[in-house]
């Protein structure tokens, strides 16, 4: 489709569209019928429009040109068999073509002549060589530029034939051979000038409009001619330049250049796979990405565009998907208009090396940094990257890689005295590196930028060795190292919202699996829905029990399905074995990915083994299993020292699901320490099942006030067990070891754990359930008895007017951990809590009379997965990725997935408003 439309600058009068088609676009025959149908669509498009199209020589594996210049090498050599075997290629390649293409008889037959024609002309100057036995570059530039010759020959040759006229007119084809109209000035070595006035002089001849006709020049990319008549190239990315310089004659309305890719990618898709293709580019940012590698376009391309005037767009296109727009690139682009887009993209230039001299004596000496710059100078070292401390103690400089030792051992030397004085205390060599680059002219209006940036480096493990920044503040660049650089790029990718962060994700179950069936299917339910709404993708990469695991390689998710055998198929993995959940990490750690997540729904101790080694790899752990922070000592502190120490790789340990489900107690005591508040005392319900059974045994009366007949104590356990509310061995619950366990974690959350055990808060408690068995005695022969001693305290309790319930307490001034068989009145908010809800009370020193008290629903497998998912976001916020930034509200845990099932970003909601309270009014 023609870009003269849409695209024509103001006071753009002419009616020239330039189209550039390189060498991956002409490889072969059809796709030189492929070109000749877009520039047939570009003339036919708009009414009169002229088109000039410049072609590169034929690509595919290999390349013309390479064939070409290696001809030269080849004569330098006198390697004669080898040549015939070269020439045979091309003219093979040449002929096929020609031959595919359906055409007239006495044109192929041209075309074929004209090619045979130029091979022998090439072998008549290969003798020259040969006899010299040497290559000169001029000798290279003639015979490298005969592909462009040929391509454009074929590509008139289909136009004619297959296009005979446009709509409304005939069109009129000419060749031009380029090195007949663009004139360069080569006077300076190294430099090409084009000489504007007689370039455009000799192109009148082929511009010139024929009334009633549409003109389609069809020229030679690649080659010119210098102010001698001698043939020459313009170098890297010639013909890219050569449909530049024929814009600007022209005074086109548009370039477009087609390639094999959609258009200016915001980085690499083959490092970030979210790399998506930027509409809008100004200029000077894809002046700024092709200096740090992006290959889309030189900068010497985008030059003569620039000195239009007005200025020329570019449009970089894909030959095989022409139906897409691609990319503009102009004077502007969209990062000024989108504040959370201000950076258009990101590039890397990798095999670096980081240069470091540092010293006390450097500081306020002048003449150091002419020294060290016209020392590398001087040994032809190219520095990229400069970074100086205001202090002068030291400067850091970036060079490639191959040019490292080279440049210590030359600054070693000039700075001999000054080290040997220790003026200089050290000149270090860091290698391999990378440099990484985020772009966009959108950032010099915008606060923040580095400081995200650099957030998603550090939240990513990755250390920052170098940084540079212009004035402008369209360029950010930093150096790390060059293992870390893809993970980088991933992260800084993500950070600022050109991408999806890919958070991978590992799921350890029980053997029934019903907790982790549960997060499975909400994970899936939920993914695109978080996708579109924070920009993060859960993708679930392997799923294990204590026999089983499944996992993929290709990017793909593992549903419930997958798990099950009924989908999938070879896309997915299996191994079998005892034990074989300490190899699940091995599947979801990935070195490019700098959030990797492993869910333990499970309540086993051997797997809560495998946290500290988990941690020590950069897992994030997301657990709901509480052994190992209630187990025993040696445990805890390694899950301590790898949660909370210093190492730079390591993970986050939640745990907020390992007490209360799925409400925020652990949160609630971070968050009132945070605030300076002191907490005395913590009591509550935390027990489900206690919960719900000793509501059913003792329950307060009805709303119009009437008592309510409880259940015996066996029928309440075997009810929760069948709820599903009660562990697989169900005595722990009536043991209370599970309630223990919850109180463990909470100790060590109060700073109390050096004191306190699992045996220790056992032992201090109410006489468990299972104390009462006899050594031969289990549930079936004691559950009468028990029945009728629980039923004798319930109906003391209820003479006195009150209920009893099942209690931990957490008294921090005196020290104290208990979990006691209480009664209360019937207002008190523990009398009235609905069965299967757990409730929780903080007395501090701010709420000392009316305690904060957190409670809801926290039982249910939906709660407790959504939970987890729910700490698997926080995760993301607290790294920053993906919220607070573009009008998202931020997500805190909901107590069902219900939230999410909706718009998340709007039906989240801080739990903190929603379901911690004060219980004005009731008695405490």
């Amino acid at each position: 489709m023609s870009e003269l439309a849409n695209n024509k600058p103001n006071n753009a009068t002419n009616n020239w569209e330039v189209l550039k088609f390189g060498g991956t676009s002409v490889s072969n025959a059809e796709n030189y019928l492929r070109c000749a149908s877009i520039l047939h669509t570009s003339l036919t498009t708009h009414p009169n429009p002229s088109v000039c199209c410049c072609v590169s020589a034929m690509g595919g594996t290999p390349k013309t040109t390479d064939l070409l210049l290696s001809l030269v090498a080849l004569a330098s050599e006198r390697r004669e068999e080898e040549i015939k075997g070269v020439v045979g290629k091309i003219v093979g390649k040449h002929m096929e073509c020609v031959k595919t293409i359906e055409m007239e008889d006495g044109e192929r037959d041209e075309l074929m002549g004209l090619i045979e024609s130029d091979i022998q002309d090439i072998l008549d100057v290969l003798k020259t060589v040969s006899l010299m036995k040497w290559k000169p570059s001029k000798i290279q530039s003639l015979v490298s530029g005969y592909g462009e010759v040929w391509s454009a020959r074929i590509l008139t040759a289909v136009m004619k034939c297959k296009y005979k006229g446009g709509e409304g007119g005939n069109v009129v084809y000419r060749y031009l051979d380029a090195r007949g109209v663009l004139v360069v000035d080569e006077e300076v070595e190294g430099e090409q000038t084009v000489e504007w006035e007689e370039s455009e002089e000799r192109l009148r001849e082929y511009s010139s409009p024929v009334p009633g006709c549409q003109v389609c020049i069809i020229a030679t990319g690649f080659v010119a001619r210098n102010t001698q008549g001698v043939s020459t190239t313009l170098g890297r990315d010639g013909s890219d330049y050569s449909a530049s310089i024929f814009g600007k004659l022209l005074k086109a309305n548009a370039i477009v250049i087609y390639t094999d890719v959609d258009g200016v990618l915001s980085a690499d898709p083959r490092r970030v796979t979210g790399a998506k293709v930027l509409g809008e580019v100004s200029f000077n940012e894809a002046m700024e990405l092709a200096y740090f590698g992006a290959k889309v376009i030189h900068p010497k391309t985008m030059q003569p565009a620039i000195l239009s005037n007005p200025p020329i767009p570019i449009f970089i296109r894909n030959t095989f998907n022409p139906g897409f727009r691609g990319s503009r690139i102009f004077t502007s682009s969209l990062t000024h208009k989108e504040r959370d887009r201000c950076v258009c993209g990101f590039a890397s230039i990798d095999n670096m090396a980081v240069v470091n001299l540092e010293g006390s004596g450097m500081v306020g000496v002048k003449g150091v940094s002419r020294r060290l710059f016209g020392t590398l100078e001087n040994s032809g070292i190219n520095v990229v990257l400069i970074a100086q401390a205001s202090s002068e103690h030291s400067i850091t400089l970036a060079v490639d890689e191959r040019d490292a030792d080279e440049a210590l051992e030359v600054l070693q030397e000039v700075f001999s005295r000054e080290l040997k004085l220790k003026h200089i205390s050290d000149i270090t060599v860091h290698k391999p590196c990378s440099i990484i680059a985020a772009v966009g002219d959108g950032m010099s209006d915008t606060t923040g930028v580095a400081g995200r940036f650099f957030s998603a480096l550090g939240e990513s493990k990755i250390n920052v060795l170098a940084i540079a920044q212009g004035c402008s503040e369209r360029n950010i660049s930093c150096v790390v190292r060059g293992a870390e650089a893809t993970r980088a790029l991933r992260a800084v990718h993500a950070a600022f919202r050109l991408s999806h962060q890919t958070v991978r994700v590992g799921v350890v179950m029980s053997s029934e699996g019903s907790l982790g069936c549960a997060l499975l299917e909400l994970l899936k339910n939920q993914r695109q829905k978080i996708m579109m709404a924070f920009d993060i993708d859960v993708q679930i990469i392997a799923v294990a029990n204590d026999t089983r695991l499944l996992y993929t390689d290709n990017g793909g998710s593992i549903t419930n399905e997958v798990w099950a055998g009924k989908e999938g198929g070879g896309s997915f993995r299996e191994e079998k074995g005892q034990g074989i959940v300490k190899y699940l990490k091995s599947h979801v750690v990935c070195e490019d990915s700098g959030y990797n997540v492993i869910f333990d729904c499970t309540a086993d101790a051997d797997v809560s083994l495998c946290h500290p080694d988990w941690l020590t790899d950069g897992l994030h752990v997301i657990t709901a299993n509480n052994m190992g922070l209630s187990g025993d000592r040696d445990l805890r502190e390694s899950i301590a020292r790898k949660a909370y120490g210093r190492q730079r790789k390591g993970g986050r340990y939640l745990r907020e699901v390992c007490v209360g489900g799925s409400l925020p107690v652990l949160r609630t005591i971070k968050d009132l320490l945070n605030s300076g508040d002191k907490i005395k005392k913590v009591d509550g319900i935390i027990s489900v099942s206690f919960s719900y059974i000793m509501r059913r045994i003792s329950p307060p009366p009805n709303d119009d006030g009437e008592e309510v007949e409880g259940c015996k104590l066996s029928e309440a356990v075997s009810e929760a067990i069948n709820l599903g509310m009660m562990e697989k061995d169900f005595e722990k619950d009536l043991n209370n070891e599970y309630t223990a366990r919850c109180l463990m974690v909470l100790v060590k959350e109060l700073g109390m754990e050096n004191e306190w055990d699992l045996e220790r808060i056992l032992s201090s408690s109410d006489q468990a359930l299972k104390r009462r068995f006899g050594v031969n005695e289990d549930w079936e022969t004691v559950k009468d008895r028990v029945d009728e001693e629980m039923r004798v305290k319930v109906e003391e309790c209820r003479a006195r007017k009150r209920v009893l319930r099942h209690v931990s307490t957490i008294d921090v001034g005196k020290g104290t951990v208990s979990i006691r068989f209480q009664e209360f009145p019937y207002g008190h908010v523990f009398a009235i809590l609905p069965p299967g809800n757990a409730c929780v009370r903080f007395f501090t020193q701010t709420h000392s009379t009316n305690p904060l008290v957190v409670q809801g629903q926290s039982e249910g497998l939906e709660n407790t997965a959504s939970a987890l998912l729910a700490e698997c976001l926080n995760l993301m916020q607290g790294i920053g990725v993906g919220f607070g930034t573009g009008g998202h509200t931020k997500l805190h845990r909901t107590s069902t997935s219900l939230a999410l099932a909706g718009n998340i970003a709007a039906s989240t909601e801080d739990l903190r408003t929603k379901a911690i309270k004060s219980f004005g009014g009731m008695m405490f």
